[in-house]
């Protein structure tokens, strides 16, 4: 049993999801640990949550990279990879020493023109692309140009899955997939549903 593609779970702030998250055999979970992060999760929580975790990569979330944030992040959280989508005062030597995911979005109307300059926007020697294309409704009508991209690039896919997706992601071969976690509406209790949904679609037979 388990996923038949890689999936990365982000904005993980509850143990709930991440439980169930890594039972389903998710690969990759990702935590916001930038202050002003709408779902931030401090260094305590963050150890109390993947002390429970086995077999999964941690990530550590943030927009800008810098020598500062990289410093406390370094410090503090100590995760298997860093995500973030800018990079600041980081010179290529110690890029090069990072394992990181780099985050690329995609202005709403504008995937398509994303995907074909992809290229020149990615750093070396990034482990992943997450490509946030979380807006782009019609994706699924665009297969050429995403298995163009798939099968050029390590990309984590941003897209607004449903369950009945599930198949054409199967089909398309997608070399990974990011969904988000969700807030719990009370300590202890929470609407796994959606993410239920997708991740059991997404399972082995």
């Amino acid at each position: 049993m388990g996923l038949t593609i890689p999936v990365i779970l982000n904005s993980v702030n509850n143990l709930s999801d991440a439980r169930y998250a890594a039972g389903m055999g998710v690969d990759l979970m990702g935590f916001e640990v930038e202050i002003a992060a709408e779902r931030y999760i401090n260094p305590d929580l963050y150890k109390a949550i993947t002390a429970w975790l086995s077999g999964v990569k941690t990530v550590a979330e943030i927009a800008v990279l810098t020598p500062a944030t990289l410093a406390i992040i370094q410090e503090h959280y100590q995760p298997d990879l860093i995500q973030f989508e800018k990079a600041e005062g980081i010179s290529i030597e110690l890029l090069s020493k990072i394992t990181f995911i780099q985050k690329i979005t995609a202005e709403k109307g504008a995937e398509l023109d994303l995907l074909q300059h992809l290229e020149s926007l990615i750093l070396n020697p990034a482990t992943f692309i997450l490509l946030e294309l979380s807006d782009w409704k019609d994706w699924t009508n665009h297969p050429e140009e995403i298995l163009k991209v798939n099968h050029s690039f390590p990309v984590l896919w941003a897209l607004p899955v449903e369950k009945e997706d599930a198949l054409q992601i199967q089909n398309m071969e997608l070399k990974g997939l990011a969904l988000k976690g969700g807030d719990e509406q009370r300590p202890g209790w929470k609407d796994l549903d959606q993410l239920i949904d997708i991740l059991e679609a997404l399972e082995e037979n």
